[in-house]
């Protein structure tokens, strides 16, 4: 390859070529190139191969490689991205935390019998009232405390939009039931909650009495419990409510 095709060469690949016309101390001598003659044979063979035969100076030759060398870093950065795509979704270990940060969710309907509180816990919290079985066995309930018509009173959780943790919610419900108590009387509270949510608030299995808001207090089966397992829960509840003064007047 003659000298015009390297310079043409190494033009169409972005490298800066360039020749002394001077001669230069302690430098071989340049040859004087006829630019117009060896420009017009562009024709050159299209293979690149004979840029390794070419005895070029060492300012074109070293720059040469570097152009070639540039795809050969590229190319291990395409199989990377894969492995980061996979290495992305691992943020497993927040969904448990996640899952405990909830918080309870839950309504209770409280009503007073002579001097006894009872609040039942509804089977959606989101309903306005009790469902239509859970409301005529809150009625027989209300029936044995001799309870007078009222409008319910009604305690939500979470009260507000943030999640309400466990122990939160139940120095909530004991701060409720004593405003209840100052408010309107009563001695005793009677509560109808499903055993997950009893746990969760009490720390203490159910139908086993203990002090809440400042009152005695009993826990037992909830309503729906009650109606879908009646020999059961029913009986339980019964047995607890007896035992602990728990059955009206």
């Amino acid at each position: 390859m003659n000298e015009a095709q390297r310079q043409h060469y190494l033009k169409a690949l972005g490298l800066t070529p360039w020749v002394a016309r001077a001669p230069l101390p302690g430098a071989a001598s340049s040859p004087l190139l006829d630019w117009e003659d060896e420009e017009e044979q562009p024709a050159a063979p299209t293979s690149p191969a004979p840029v390794q035969d070419a005895p070029a100076p060492a300012p074109p030759q070293t720059a040469a490689p570097v152009v070639s060398e540039a795809p050969v870093q590229e190319a291990p950065q395409s199989p990377s991205l894969p492995k980061a795509a996979t290495d992305t979704p691992q943020p497993a270990p927040t969904a448990p935390a996640a899952a405990k940060g909830k918080g309870l969710t839950f309504t209770l309907e409280a009503h007073l019998g002579g001097d006894t509180w009872l609040l039942c816990a509804q089977e959606d919290s989101q309903a306005p009232g009790l469902g239509r079985f859970e409301a005529p066995l809150m009625a027989n309930l209300l029936a044995l405390f001799q309870a007078r018509p009222q409008r319910p009173r009604r305690f939500f959780c979470p009260l507000t939009d943030q999640p309400m943790p466990a122990a939160e919610a139940s120095q909530a419900l004991s701060a409720f039931i004593a405003g209840l108590c100052e408010q309107a009387g009563g001695e005793r509270v009677l509560l109808c909650l499903p055993e997950a949510l009893s746990e969760a608030l009490f720390d203490q299995p159910r139908y086993q009495p203990f002090e809440l808001g400042g009152r005695q207090a009993l826990v037992v089966s909830s309503l729906a419990e009650m109606l879908a397992e009646p020999a059961q829960h029913k009986k339980a509840s019964w047995q607890a409510m007896q035992a602990n003064g728990f059955h009206g007047e």
